[in-house]
Parts: structure tokens; sequence; C-alpha cells
């Protein structure tokens, strides 16, 4: 059993690195978002990425340790977090598109959050067969 506090180490640079990228994801995420559906100045994108990255790193806080510890204890660290990073951007983007007039933020984060685990689950998978 690990000693108590290098999982509390682990877990702090986790939420770190979760953070840092969720913020990443979110701002871009939010960012393109405008851009495509042309509702967009400058001052706004801006603004919207700045929102997207305080939702995005609280979203990445939270789950990077969840998924670390639960599901992704045998894949890569840098894997784990450019995987979800890439499934949470691509998530946003369809909630965003999909949305009903609105709701896009609401359905967009839900969506983002889906996409994370699903990417999640993805490298799971993936990390199992190359075990086996």
């Amino acid at each position: 059993m690990l000693p108590v506090r290098r999982i509390a180490a682990v877990t702090a640079g986790l939420i770190g690195a979760g953070a840092v990228f969720g913020a990443i994801a979110g701002g871009f995420s939010v960012a393109f978002c405008m851009v495509i559906t042309e509702t967009f100045t400058l001052g706004s994108v801006v603004g919207g990425f700045v929102f997207g990255s305080v939702l995005g790193f609280l979203l990445g806080a939270i789950t990077a340790p969840v998924l670390a510890w639960l599901l992704l204890r045998h894949v890569a660290l840098g894997r784990m977090f450019v995987g979800c990073a890439l499934g949470t951007t691509i998530g946003a983007v369809v909630g965003w598109i999909t949305a009903t007039s609105g709701v896009g933020p609401y359905n967009s984060l839900l969506s983002a959050f889906i996409g994370c685990v699903v990417a999640a689950i993805i490298l799971r998978h993936r990390a199992r067969r190359l075990e086996a």
C-alpha cells in the first residue's frame, strides 16, 4: 500500500494538471464555438475564452484525480491528460452545436464532461488491450 503522503502528493499533482488542461480545453472550446457559430467580436471571444477556462479549470480539477485513480491507473499521465482534454473539447463543441436555443452553455458543459468520460473509457480499453 502506498504511503498516505505519496497518495496526497500524486492527487495534488493530478488536481493541478487537471485544472491546467481543463482550463486550456474549456477556453479553446468556447472560443472555437463562438467563432464557428458566428456569435463573436474580438472582445466576446476573449470573454468566452476566459469563461470557458474558468469552467474547464473547475471541471478538470475535479475530474482528473477521480478518473486517474478509478479508471486510468495503467494509462500514462501525458496520454491521459491529452486524451481527456481532446475528448472534453470535442464533447463541448458537439454540445454547443446541437444545443437548442437558450441552453447552449449548460448543454455544452454536460457534453464536455461526457466527452471526457468517454475519452477516459477509450483510453482504459486501449491500455487493457495492450496489456493482454
